[in-house]
């Protein structure tokens, strides 16, 4: 299966206090995750075009006329022409067996829950025939049509992290941010 993974970092991580791209490992522990998960192409989406400096690799900076995931995810769509799995930057748990346990769970796409069985469509796998709502007003609107699915063991893995109290989260105590 050919799927590029598009890595979101083009937040502000303002209620973080700290760029949560560079923490954890950052974009290039999820790139290797990805790429031992058999995921050959990952491209950063970096948001402003000043930010992509702070990453190596397929960089795309957010184009200036577009506002929200809702209406840059359907871009990046089209300019990748290909099938694309979601990453958020702040995905500090993710590892390749979660990978690979959503895609081989979610081939005609889907959004993975986590630990408290919420949906995070900042995860989201999005086959390349996939018709998106162009009426969405959130990414959460964009992959509504997309089934849950549910990665069992692996559902800490899609977990995100906002603010700084979300840090400590058990299964992070033995990293450095």
């Amino acid at each position: 299966m050919s799927v590029v993974a598009v890595i979101l970092a083009g937040g502000g991580s303002r209620r973080m206090g700290q760029d949560k791209a560079r923490m954890f490992g950052g974009v290039d522990r999820l790139k290797q995750c990805l790429a031992e998960a058999g995921v050959e192409r990952s491209v950063v989406l970096c948001g402003d075009e000043e930010r992509a400096s702070l990453f190596r690799g397929e960089v795309l900076a957010d184009p200036p006329h577009l506002n929200g995931l809702h209406r840059i995810i359907p871009w990046v769509r089209s300019q990748l022409e290909a099938s694309i799995l979601l990453i958020p930057c702040d995905a500090f748990l993710l590892s390749p067996e979660a990978i690979s346990a959503f895609l081989a769970a979610a081939s005609g796409g889907g959004v993975p829950l986590d630990e408290t069985g919420q949906r995070q469509p900042l995860f989201a796998y999005l086959p390349h025939k996939l018709v998106l709502d162009t009426s969405a007003t959130s990414a959460t609107s964009l992959v509504q049509g997309l089934p849950s699915v549910d990665v069992g063991r692996y559902r800490s893995a899609f977990s995100n992290f906002n603010r700084p109290s979300d840090l400590q989260h058990p299964q992070l105590s033995d990293r450095q941010p």
